[in-house]
């Protein structure tokens, strides 16, 4: 075999050395297979975390060799998200020193203690599609920023001239600060810490868009969006859980709400089925110009 194809991976005893001297490229299901007897076979990786499903049993796992066979340092259980206002994680450390990771997604790097914090890796195509936006030169304000999911994207990707962002939780501000930091972003993005139906009001008349990003749903700040356009309008995307029988109908009702409660023309521009959030309920975003 050429010597190019092969790799050496580091182990702890001879019985694995010898399975993995000069192994061939496994894919990680086949590096997992070398050390356990049941691998599970799903599992995520956030920087050089991994997290295995809620209700893994790790209790006989060789911790260290397992994190070494998926390129990892650290090793996570997930658990229930927390459905409190401050959305705080309940993800379980079972093997490193701390939670803290560095996660590289669309060109843009987070930094977040996900023990302390939620991160939806399921949101991927929707941070994607908020930073291919012609955003440029832009002031937005994103009512449930979290740990900067799309602030980052609008700062680095779509060179927003600013955005102002609300968060309630301190842990998420802290890492919105790091990543603001890291990014290389941080003059242009203006915190607001509190609840947003407060820190909202702080905003009036200043944007050309506003995002929405609070499931299962953010209709409490509806009319603090509408609020926060500039006179002449804007752009607002509203996050919601529907019913996948009932998305078209969820989508009319909520351009005439706008419409009646802006006193403007609100105009559905793009509707994003995003992802399953349970079983036939979808996580939808809809875009709308009111003008």
């Amino acid at each position: 075999m050429p010597y190019k194809e092969m790799i050496a991976i580091p182990v702890l005893d001879g019985e694995l050395k010898l399975k993995f001297d000069c192994v061939e490229r496994h894919n990680p299901h086949e590096r997992l297979e070398l050390i356990l007897d049941e691998p599970p076979r799903r599992w995520e990786k956030l920087g050089d975390m991994v997290i295995f499903q809620n209700g893994t049993d790790t209790t006989d796992w060789p911790l260290e060799k397992v994190a070494i066979a998926l390129g990892a340092k650290r090793i996570a259980i997930q658990g229930e998200i927390d459905s409190g206002i401050r959305r705080k994680s309940q993800l379980e450390l079972i093997y490193g020193e701390d939670g803290w990771v560095v996660h590289r997604e669309n060109f843009v790097e987070y930094e977040f203690d996900a023990t302390a914090v939620m991160f939806s890796s399921g949101n991927v195509t929707e941070r994607r599609r908020m930073g291919e936006l012609q955003t440029e030169g832009e002031i937005i304000v994103d009512a449930y920023c979290g740990i900067g999911y799309y602030t980052l994207q609008f700062l680095t990707r779509g060179k927003a001239e600013h955005v102002h962002a609300c968060e309630i939780n301190p842990d998420s501000i802290l890492a919105l600060s790091k990543g603001l930091q890291r990014n290389f972003v941080s003059d242009k993005c203006t915190i607001y810490e509190g609840d947003n139906r407060d820190t909202m009001k702080q905003l009036s008349g200043i944007a050309d868009r506003v995002i929405l990003g609070l499931i299962p749903s953010s209709m409490k700040t509806w009319g603090l969006a509408i609020n926060c356009l500039k006179q002449e309008g804007g752009v607002i995307h509203v996050h919601m859980n529907v019913h996948e029988d009932e998305i078209e109908e969820w989508a009319e009702k909520t351009t005439e709400w706008f419409s009646t409660v802006s006193g403007k023309v609100a105009t559905r521009i793009h509707l994003e089925d995003v992802k399953q959030y349970c079983p036939r309920i979808r996580h939808i975003v809809l875009d709308l110009k009111i003008s």
